[in-house]
């Protein structure tokens, strides 16, 4: 039986406005109170679950902003072990742009599966968890059931990282956009 849950964006308060980029809270269903937080310095995305293993995110880079960014320099780790990341940027199918992740024993692929929606997959057991970003203000999640903790955990520190070079049109268009937009806000 699959498990569905919402996490949705919390507006930073007070000091958090400028410690936090991203924070996603909910009821992570029989998981309980589920919190993804994304600090800006340093740059980190952690998951705050009692019933879920630990898990971060993290790049080394101080200077960016937003989502954490995958590249060779960034860290995943969860339940204590450190994921190997690796992608194709130049591939055009979305199955070959996948973010393939090596967890120990396990290896996953994360890939988008249509607009507004990811998943994640094991080679061994296939998929696990589907998400879909209906308004980039909340996250759904349904839970297949060959996911077991770890999973869950895995695909709920994802949302923490920048997932725009899953397809080419995210991809193109964002690469389009930072070209014209310097970050230091000149026109």
């Amino acid at each position: 039986m699959s498990v569905e849950f919402t996490l949705a964006r919390r507006a930073p308060r007070g000091r958090e406005k400028r410690d936090f980029y991203l924070v996603l809270a909910g009821t992570a269903g029989p998981y309980g109170e589920a919190t993804v937080s994304v600090r800006t310095v340093p740059r980190r995305a952690e998951l705050s679950c009692p019933a879920l293993p630990e898990a971060w995110i993290d790049h080394p880079d101080p200077t960016g902003q937003g989502l954490i960014p995958v590249d060779d320099r960034t860290r995943l780790v969860v339940a204590g072990r450190q994921a190997t990341l690796t992608q194709n940027r130049r591939a055009l199918s979305r199955e070959d742009r996948a973010l393939r992740i090596a967890l120990g024993d396990r290896r996953y692929a994360y890939l988008a599966v249509g607009t507004g929606a990811e998943e994640l997959r094991d080679e061994a057991r296939g998929s696990l968890v589907r998400v879909r970003i209906p308004l980039r203000v909340e996250r759904r999640f349904t839970v297949l059931p060959a996911a077991d903790a770890v999973d869950v955990a895995l695909a709920l520190i994802l949302q923490g990282a920048d997932m725009r070079a899953l397809t080419v049109t995210r991809a193109a268009l964002i690469g389009a956009l930072s070209f014209l937009d310097t970050g230091k806000g000149e026109a």
